[in-house]
């Protein structure tokens, strides 16, 4: 794909994952391989870790659709982000935790968009691709954003 249709590409499938789904909810598209799953989690799991600290933190996961409640992704990035010393609730969100909504969508046949909304006002996203093994892997850094306040 030409590098200047690859934005054009993210955009597409950012807003596509956007229809999928109402607020409060996160979204897991079927991923290609059994490991996809480990590896997006585990990208995840760290990235957090340079948000939020991770041994004084509880996070609450926005669930999926009730048609996407046997992902594999969700219980994979739970492991994942206990793993990193986080603690996540289940059940009643107690006080004072923070929310992680996640969005993950194929773009073009060559890897998994990862988007993730954190307190519904800090936004990130990373690309992951396939190598040539077909692996799944980082296509980069998480980039991040955070949502502007209404006028």
């Amino acid at each position: 794909m030409s590098p200047c249709l690859r934005p054009v590409s993210l955009l597409a499938a950012c807003s596509l994952a956007a229809c999928a789904v109402g607020p409060n909810t996160s979204y897991v598209s079927a991923l290609a391989a059994p490991t996809d799953a480990t590896v997006i989690a585990a990208g995840i799991g760290s990235f957090m870790r340079t948000q939020l600290p991770a041994a004084s933190t509880t996070l609450v996961l926005d669930p999926p659709p009730p048609d996407q409640t046997s992902n594999a992704l969700t219980p994979a990035l739970t492991n994942a982000l206990r793993h990193q010393s986080f603690a996540v609730a289940e059940g009643a969100v107690p006080a004072g935790a923070h929310s992680l909504r996640y969005w993950v969508t194929p773009l073009d046949g060559s890897g998994e968009l990862v988007r993730l909304m954190i307190d519904g006002r800090q936004q990130a996203a990373r690309l992951f691709v396939r190598n040539t093994a077909g692996n799944l892997q980082s296509g980069g850094p998480f980039t991040v954003g955070q949502m502007e306040a209404s006028r």
